[in-house]
């Protein structure tokens, strides 16, 4: 048991400290925020983050900012993240590419995903939907597969990079199924889904958000969702499972974090703000609209989705052999 004398100090650093992380949470935040994208203006994960962080100038009374630092796979946002002041004026927009992808990779990055960010909040998740050319003449996943079974590596899907979720879920597919599907690799989503509008690529995966206007309109045919659920923003597109095709789950996530070091007085006060911006209806029904599911679950919970997507996305590009593709 320790001494009255160093019990009274103990107590007394308590205080000092519970007054402290009080007045800190009260002035918080005394000037504007910075938050890092490691994408380019109008990507569509700029105009997500312009929209979250317009909510929370609104809720917070001090602007956010957006920090366009695009390129080089979201390194180079991530680094600039990571090296910023631990004191919670700088959030940043991680996401799968910059926590679990890029660690599988690179064989070196300037920054550590587990070391040097503290998660803040989940911002949204969406499925990988597989949808095909309307020249292909294949209506459902099974005739797409028995499709690609009869024109062996005729049947081109498109992937942004060795290793991308759209690549490691299709190979996925491929071991399930049989299916005889030739990567083709290009440097940027937009340009295999004008590809795949023009009849020039018949197939690929990737996210509501970016193909669901073309669906909409007719220019391309979604087959499957690769998630356990249908999306409420296309209820007629059947899940894999649906499709006789069960296992095969491909999401792509973004969220909040801060630089490690940050209080954790300010991590709770902006998961607070983050997830009440995130479920204000206008934000929540864009998200769902767009095909994603809104996030705002406590730094716990998101850190250990985190860690799950990681051994997820380990496990399946130990079943690939990159250099060979």
């Amino acid at each position: 048991m320790l001494p009255l004398r160093s019990m009274a100090k103990l107590v007394t650093l308590c205080v000092a400290l519970a007054l402290s992380s009080a007045a800190l949470a009260q002035s918080y935040p005394s000037k504007p925020i910075r938050f890092i994208v490691p994408d380019g203006p109008g990507s569509v994960s700029d105009l997500r983050a312009r929209q979250l962080g317009a909510k929370l100038s609104e809720q917070m009374r001090q602007p956010v900012v957006i920090d366009n630092r695009s390129g080089g796979s979201f390194i180079i946002g991530a680094e600039a993240a990571a090296k910023s002041p631990a004191d919670g004026y700088t959030i940043f927009l991680g996401s799968i590419v910059t926590h679990s992808l890029n660690p599988l990779l690179f064989k070196s990055l300037p920054y550590r995903p587990n070391e040097d960010f503290v998660p803040v909040t989940l911002l949204s998740a969406g499925p990988m939907i597989l949808v095909a050319s309307p020249s292909v003449p294949a209506t459902n996943l099974r005739q797409l597969i028995d499709l690609s079974k009869a024109k062996p590596n005729q049947l081109g899907y498109g992937v942004v990079g060795l290793g991308s979720p759209g690549h490691l879920v299709m190979e996925q597919i491929k071991r399930e199924t049989g299916a005889k599907f030739l990567m083709v690799p290009y440097k940027s989503s937009g340009t295999y889904i004008q590809d795949l509008m023009g009849g020039h690529l018949p197939v690929t995966l990737s996210y509501w958000s970016i193909v669901g206007p073309a669906v909409n309109s007719g220019k391309l045919r979604a087959l499957a969702v690769a998630a356990p659920h249908r999306l409420e923003a296309a209820p007629d597109v059947p899940t894999f499972a649906d499709a006789g095709v069960p296992g095969i789950e491909g999401y792509g996530w973004q969220g909040i974090f801060v630089p490690a070091g940050t209080s954790p007085v300010l991590v709770a006060r902006l998961q607070i703000e983050i997830a009440s911006a995130i479920n204000s209806p206008e934000i929540r029904g864009q998200m769902i609209d767009s095909g994603a599911d809104p996030g705002g679950n406590t730094p716990e919970q998101f850190a250990a989705m985190i860690r799950a997507d990681q051994a997820k996305w380990r496990r399946l590009a130990g079943q690939v052999d990159l250099a060979k593709q």
